[in-house]
């Protein structure tokens, strides 16, 4: 069995104003290991890697956090 929101559900518990911007891969070079986000940053994708994709999505949002509670 598929289940699925009502329209109605779904308006009632989206957020208000535009919603913000997804960070995914973009594009993948393997050889290279190098990711490239819709954002247009660029690193790495080796794990443990200080620079790299992981890293990213942590500080985006521990930003998006920041910046929610800012607003409030």
């Amino acid at each position: 069995m598929h289940w699925q929101r009502s329209a109605a559900s779904r308006a009632a518990s989206a957020p208000d104003g535009p919603e913000p911007v997804k960070h995914v891969i973009e594009e993948y070079r393997h050889r290279l290991r190098q990711v490239t986000c819709t954002c247009g940053w660029q690193g790495t994708s080796v794990e443990g890697d200080p620079s790299g994709w992981k890293a990213h999505l942590a500080q985006v949002r521990r930003e998006q956090r920041r910046d929610a509670a800012e607003s409030r």
